[in-house]
């Protein structure tokens, strides 16, 4: 069964007036149950499942369900999905290890880092806070986190990086250095990364503002945000929009694939070609 613990009744409660596409938990949140991670090769999906107060984890085969290895945590943790319609994150770039983190929005946040080939635990991240898995970056040196502001107000976070290494914060946060007013909220919507893995782009929607894009250097640690034009007070039908890179361009696709806009990834000038 699909899950997701903590305040998800009364974030719902809270946001039911606002569209119906708009009120989803917002994210990254950790789910229990649903598809979970994919390993590098495709062949397995890892899940985690709750078993009162701790946590399954099971390597599933895709190709027939069947369940080869299992792992039980001390505590409720789910696989973090980095939007509302997924997929899940958190999986290292070489494959050798997943991230999950612990359910609900608390005043303390857990994140366990397992090890793909045996589902042992290698790490265990605790931080005073509400945060939530973002991103790595390619060698794994670095975890990005949304930290929510506040848990009475999930909408408004700020991005911030943790050293794998010294097992620390860094100070401060990662954000657009030429928009100092600029603040982070809204829901995301689609997500993309680029081959390599340093550049990740999510599109957030925002109500009361403009959608914007969130770009993510996750080798140097620096952000852009650009805004995009949306005339609708509905931006329910960002929820099934789809990115797509074609050289520097990251391109928004509507549902139907017709292009909405472009942006140019040097320049981060906004076109409708």
């Amino acid at each position: 069964m699909f899950r997701r613990s903590g305040l998800a009744l009364a974030v719902l409660a809270a946001l039911a007036a606002v569209p119906v596409a708009l009120a989803a938990y917002p994210s990254p949140y950790a789910s229990q149950g649903g598809e979970g991670v994919m390993s590098k090769d495709g062949s397995l999906r890892f899940v985690a499942v709750g078993q009162g107060a701790d946590t399954v984890v099971k390597a599933v085969r895709r190709a027939d369900g069947s369940v080869l290895m299992t792992q039980t945590l001390t505590g409720s943790f789910g696989v973090p999905m980095l939007t509302q319609n997924g997929p899940g994150g958190g999986l290292f770039r070489d494959g050798s290890t997943f991230v999950l983190q612990s359910t609900g929005y608390k005043p303390q946040t857990t994140f366990q880092l397992v090890g793909a080939r045996d589902l042992a635990k290698r790490d265990t991240i605790t931080l005073k806070g509400t945060f939530a898995f973002d991103a790595l970056s390619p060698d794994a040196s670095r975890l990005y986190l949304i930290q929510h502001t506040s848990v009475d107000d999930l909408n408004h976070y700020v991005v911030r990086a943790y050293d794998l290494g010294e097992h620390a914060l860094v100070p401060g946060k990662i954000a657009d250095k030429s928009q100092k007013g600029w603040v982070m909220q809204g829901f995301p919507t689609a997500r993309i990364s680029t081959a390599d893995g340093r550049w990740v782009y999510t599109l957030y929607s925002n109500p009361g503002g403009y959608p914007f894009v969130h770009a993510l250097d996750t080798v140097r640690g620096v952000a852009h945000c650009v805004g995009v034009k949306w005339t609708s007070v509905d931006q329910g039908p960002l929820f099934s929009f789809k990115l797509g890179l074609k050289g520097h361009k990251l391109v928004l696709f509507r549902a139907d694939n017709s292009v909405y806009r472009v942006i140019d990834r040097k320049t981060w000038r906004v076109t409708t070609r």
